[in-house]
């Protein structure tokens, strides 16, 4: 128990804690702030007295959560982030005068797809908006909504708990991408050709290979993954110059093969359908500017042109 009531807290300390946590560091906070260091540190004596807990450990120039910090911040931090927010937008979200900051969770793969149409909607509708583009592991996008460090992500269908919500947004399907002169030539890879080349693939997980793997794991096929990366933009890039098979989006294949030396075929498999879904977290659901936001990822989904057949 604190020594202390909560209505003889500043609660502008609590800003303070959530800075901190963030940078792990005093200087950076106290600059984020407009803050000497020395003013960071006293304020965090007054809540270390007041939660009776060291609140942060200095390791070197980094400064460390105690277990009671990570607890109080993980509740803390997405109602401190509704209340500034609310701040900004005077209780009355407008498009035309918010300067809110919304951080969406994009693949580069949606990069290149959806991101300059969703900055072009956003300029025009709402001039004083900003946006964060960040790229977080399946294992993290949960609490990094939960935690009020995500507003939306966009990827495929997967069991992210209770508290989030999805909508889908459009379909596209897994091909491979090869160089031109390629030794295999025909327009779909043979079970054969499948087990016998050498593959770089896509990973967004921090344990395994996601999608795509678990779907060829499940029709008996498994490739030979020579090279793993988190970056399907690369791949067209490096199966150019070498033997390497890519699997990526068709949609971001089509793009590729216009400018560089390398032609798509299919995989031995009846279906490599997916679809992409936009993702929130329940407590930003009735939030105007989350429902502004989510309104304009969709419209710029809807409007992309229909995917080759």
């Amino acid at each position: 128990m604190s020594k202390t009531n909560l209505s003889n807290l500043d609660l502008n300390l609590l800003v303070i804690l959530d800075t901190v946590f963030a940078e792990r560091n005093l200087t950076i906070a106290g600059q984020k702030l407009f803050m000497s260091q020395s003013a960071v540190s006293h304020a965090l004596s007054k809540l270390r007295d007041h939660f009776e807990d060291r609140l942060f450990i200095r390791r070197g120039n980094m400064m460390v959560p105690t277990p009671l910090c990570e607890n109080i911040h993980h509740s803390l931090a997405p109602a401190l982030k509704t209340i500034l927010q609310s701040l900004e937008d005077r209780g009355d979200f407008s498009p035309e005068t918010s300067k809110r900051t919304f951080c969406i969770g994009l693949s580069d793969y949606l990069c290149n797809l959806l991101l300059p149409q969703i900055i072009a909607k956003v300029r025009a509708e709402a001039p004083n908006i900003n946006l964060r583009i960040v790229q977080a592991t399946y294992e993290k996008r949960t609490a990094m909504l939960q935690d009020g460090k995500l507003d939306i992500f966009l990827g495929c269908s997967r069991d992210y708990g209770a508290g989030v919500l999805w909508e889908g947004l459009f379909f596209d399907r897994e091909v491979c991408i090869l160089r031109k002169d390629h030794p295999i030539t025909g327009k779909v890879m043979t079970e054969e050709e499948l087990a016998g080349a050498e593959f770089v693939a896509l990973s967004l997980s921090e344990s395994g290979l996601g999608f795509l793997e678990d779907f060829l794991c499940q029709k008996g096929f498994q490739r030979n993954i020579k090279v793993i990366v988190q970056q399907e933009a690369v791949i067209p890039s490096l199966v150019s110059g070498s033997d390497l098979i890519g699997t990526l989006a068709e949609r971001l294949a089509q793009i590729y093969t216009k400018i560089l030396p390398v032609r798509t075929i299919q995989l031995p498999l009846e279906n490599t359908t997916f679809e992409v879904l936009q993702h929130w977290h329940t407590l930003n659901d009735n939030d105007p500017a989350h429902i502004w936001m989510r309104g304009v990822i969709r419209e710029v989904s809807q409007s992309l042109p229909p995917a080759k057949p």
